[in-house]
């Protein structure tokens, strides 16, 4: 859509600042919703209100937010002083249920993400922006390689383990110094093997080896595969607290899951047993992201 008839559909013009523009965007979304409509008698036009969408996100694409307008948030996550370089906070409002608002931008800084507070999605988002950024600024077009490079040293720095497990999972106990969370996780496993290797209840040793997950039987040592889950943060939550000495980590086998002619997957339950004053340490991978831009240049 052009900008200029983005702003017609919405009744505004250039010299409105954004909260004009969303007022009358906000005040259309009702005009032209199919429950107002029908609350008047009116007939439903779904082709409007889409319209309406529509512009709103070509005007909301072509401002640029001040710095005024973000300082007056407050961002209530912790902050990691020696992460690499700030990123962008988003959140998605909502007008009624089945309806979603564009982004919006709210703060931007070194902020930690915190799953109570912002959609992984979009944490992941600003992350992938920020390395871009930092990629772009080493000069050249960034191959692949070194942006994902930086995007999961970077991502690693705006996340605090201990604390998004104890958000994320779903508590099954405690005690007077620690407390329990579980998790589900996959293992996917050797056709030729996955029926012989699954036993309901038995345990299961899971470990890192080369930045992943992986399982084996506990008495016989035999690997068994390489560990997936379903919420693609547990891959930067649970797997730093893999290494962790301080928290238990065990796992079982639930239930065997057929996933094609000749491929199955084993479903396990993955308990955390982590210490209440467990606290995590922010880190800083400046060194490595700088050696990542290094070679991207040689």
């Amino acid at each position: 859509m052009e900008i200029n008839e983005a702003y017609r559909i919405l009744g505004a013009s250039r010299s409105d600042d954004e909260n004009t523009i969303k007022k009358k965007y906000k005040r259309l979304l009702f005009l032209h919703h199919p429950d107002a409509k029908k609350h008047r008698g009116e007939t439903s036009d779904d082709g409007m209100i889409t319209k309406v969408i529509e512009a709103y996100k070509t005007v909301r694409e072509n401002l640029e937010p001040s710095a005024e307008e973000i300082d007056t948030w407050d961002w209530e996550a912790a902050v990691n002083e020696g992460a690499f370089s700030d990123r962008s906070v988003y959140v998605q409002y909502r007008i009624y249920d089945d309806e979603e608002l564009p982004l919006s931008k709210v703060a931007e800084g070194k902020y930690i993400w915190d799953p109570d507070l912002e959609d992984f999605p979009f944490f992941t988002k600003s992350v992938l922006e920020a390395a871009k950024d930092v990629v772009s600024g080493a000069g050249e077009t960034p191959s692949k390689e070194s942006l994902m490079r930086v995007f999961h040293l970077m991502m690693q720095e705006y996340i605090f383990p201990a604390d998004a497990a104890r958000k994320l999972g779903e508590p099954v106990g405690a005690t007077e110094d620690t407390e329990e969370y579980q998790f589900s996780g996959y293992i996917k496993e050797n056709p030729r093997s996955s029926v012989e290797v699954f036993h309901e209840g038995e345990p299961v040793d899971i470990f890192l080896s080369d930045n992943r997950a992986v399982a084996q039987n506990p008495v016989t040592g035999t690997f068994l595969g390489d560990i997936s889950f379903d919420d693609d943060a547990l891959y930067y939550v649970l797997l730093p607290l893999l290494e962790e000495p301080e928290v238990k980590v065990t796992a079982q086998m639930m239930r065997l899951i057929k996933t094609g002619r000749k491929r199955n997957s084993i479903m396990i339950r993955i308990a955390l047993r982590i210490p209440k004053n467990l606290k995590d340490i922010p880190v800083s991978y400046k060194e490595q992201i700088l050696e990542a831009l290094r070679r991207k240049r040689e």
